[in-house]
Formats: C-alpha cells, structure tokens, sequence
C-alpha cells in the first residue's frame, strides 16, 4: 500500500463515518427541535390519560362498594319488612283464632244461661202451682181460724199463715 491508497481509504471510509454518524443519531427529523416538542407533548398527553384511567378506575371502584353496600342495606331492609309482615299475619291469624274461641265461650255462656233462665222459670211455675195447690189445700183443709173443718195440717200452718199475713 502506498500513500495514494490510503488517502483513497480514508477518503472512502469518511462517508461511512458520516453515515454511521448520522445513523448514531438517527433520522435528520427526529433531531429536529419540532420534533423533541411533540414527543414531550404527547408523552405528558399519555401520562394525564394515565393518571386520568387510573382516577376513574378508583371512581368505579368506589361507586361499585357504595352500590353493593346499598344493595345489603336494601336486602336487609327488605329481610326486616318481611319479618314484620310474617309477624303480623301470624298476629291476625292468632287475633281471629282468640276472637273465634271467644265467640264459642260466648255462646256457650248465653246457652248454660239459657237452660238456667228456662230452668228457673220452671222452677218458679211450679212454685207458683204450689202455691196455688197450697192455697186451694188450704182453703178446702181448715187451716185458717174461720174454717169449721176437724182437721189441719200442722205442718202447712207456719207457712200459709206466714202468706196470708
């Protein structure tokens, strides 16, 4: 190799060196300040819309606990109102079965006053037939002072004359 060579190689390898230069630092465009501006942009772009999912997703995330804590208060409120309503009809079941058995006592109280009232009643007649029958013995018997009859019946004497009086 003499000097010409070598002048011819170097020469020859300082475009490479340019290109490889150039390639190091990659395509003129993206050297340009334009460009750096845009890419900065569109990176803080990117971080907003990532911070932004990552507040909704919280945001979701929250209103989902507070709808499923509702939903259990609403399940329990409704538990709670069914109870009562069970309890009620078991207390009107049993409110018409006291006022049934009580219907029932009623009647058979005014019936046993029934066959008293009918008893006594009975029992009052004959009364008063014995009291006629005792009048009418009486008067045919000479128990009173005024009758001339022999005989009277000394038992009879207190209790008629007790009437008569």
């Amino acid at each position: 190799m003499n000097c010409d060579d070598l002048k011819i190689k170097t020469m020859q390898d300082q475009p490479e060196q340019r290109l490889n230069a150039r390639k190091a630092r990659g395509p003129p465009f993206l050297s340009s300040r334009w460009w750096c501006l845009a890419t900065v942009t569109l990176g803080i772009l990117c971080l907003g819309l990532l911070v932004t999912l990552i507040i909704q997703k919280l945001q979701l995330s929250q209103a989902l606990d507070l709808l499923k804590q509702q939903q259990e208060n609403i399940t329990h409120q409704e538990n709670i109102l069914e109870g009562q309503m069970l309890a009620q009809q078991q207390a009107e079941e049993a409110s018409q079965e006291s006022q049934k058995e009580l219907k029932d006592i009623i009647k058979t109280l005014a019936d046993r006053l029934d066959e008293k009232a009918t008893k006594l009643t009975e029992v009052q007649n004959q009364n008063l037939n014995l009291q006629e029958v005792l009048k009418r013995a009486a008067n045919f018997s000479g128990i009173y002072p005024e009758s001339q009859c022999s005989f009277q019946f000394p038992i009879l004497d207190g209790a008629v004359s007790q009437e008569i009086q």
